[in-house]
């Protein structure tokens, strides 16, 4: 009997490392399977993936070499063909900042909100009102325009502008603002004569001056002392008409009628100097 159960025992033994020897490559084989399945799914979404962003975005060949005496302007993706272009717009005036060296302020904010299913997408894409002179001549020398989507189907907007190194010197040029001293050359009855310069070479147009009259009555201690108080002096700030004068890196002459005759009997007595 102790000899059939070793015998029976044995038996059993063998027939279960047997089986686990049968099971095991089963199962290493159905693992390697499901592991290429899922390889191959994967590599088959990435090339749908692939296939569908090549298909949509198109970057035209101005924009891979741009042109000398141009610039290219990408926009960000947009909801919107309006935003996109004003976006691509921006992108070629922040390259024209660049370029002379003017500190401008860019901020882009792109907010994700919603359900995941359905997300609501807002772009914020700001620039400095330092740069909004440029966008009206960026758009006037735009001579190229295409329209592309990206895989989720938003818009990229391209533009090709032309800007020799011409406008690049005259924007540099404008962007340091005019440079204006006035100085007076003559005075008579009939009033003074002003020489204004304009330094920057940037056009001005004189249509006014604002001028500060200064009154010193020298006489005005000595009065004080024997006859009766008066002030040392008078400050006015009046504003005359004139021209209109155009200095553009170059001077003016012109009239400004504060006459003599504008001083009363008093200033006399008093010794008023201007």
């Amino acid at each position: 009997m102790q000899l059939d159960f070793l015998f029976g025992f044995a038996v059993s033994l063998l027939g279960t490392m047997f089986g686990n020897m049968i099971n095991g490559p089963d199962e290493d084989i159905e693992k390697k399977k499901q592991a290429q399945q899922a390889h191959q799914v994967q590599a088959v979404v990435e090339q749908k993936v692939r296939d569908r962003v090549g298909a949509r975005l198109e970057v035209p060949d101005w924009v891979k070499v741009v042109p000398v005496g141009h610039f290219a302007g990408v926009s960000v993706p947009s909801s919107s063909l309006a935003e996109a272009r004003k976006s691509s717009v921006s992108d070629v005036v922040r390259q024209i900042l660049g370029s002379i060296g003017v500190a401008y302020h860019h901020a882009y904010h792109n907010k994700v909100s919603g359900d995941p299913r359905r997300p609501v997408q807002e772009v914020s894409d700001s620039l400095s009102g330092s740069a909004h002179g440029l966008v009206l001549d960026v758009e006037r020398n735009l001579v190229k325009s295409a329209l592309s989507q990206d895989w989720s189907g938003r818009h990229i907007f391209f533009v090709l502008v032309s800007y020799p190194d011409s406008k690049i010197a005259d924007v540099r040029r404008l962007s340091k603002g005019a440079k204006v001293t006035a100085e007076v050359i003559g005075n008579s009855e009939n009033g003074y004569q002003i020489r204004v310069t304009e330094a920057h070479g940037v056009s001005v147009v004189l249509s006014s001056a604002d001028v500060r009259v200064v009154k010193q009555n020298r006489f005005a201690k000595a009065i004080s002392f024997f006859v009766w108080k008066v002030p040392s002096g008078s400050e006015q700030k009046v504003s005359f008409p004139v021209g209109p004068v155009t200095v553009c890196g170059s001077s003016a002459v012109f009239p400004l009628g504060l006459k003599r005759s504008d001083f009363v009997p008093v200033d006399y007595l008093l010794g008023a100097q201007v």
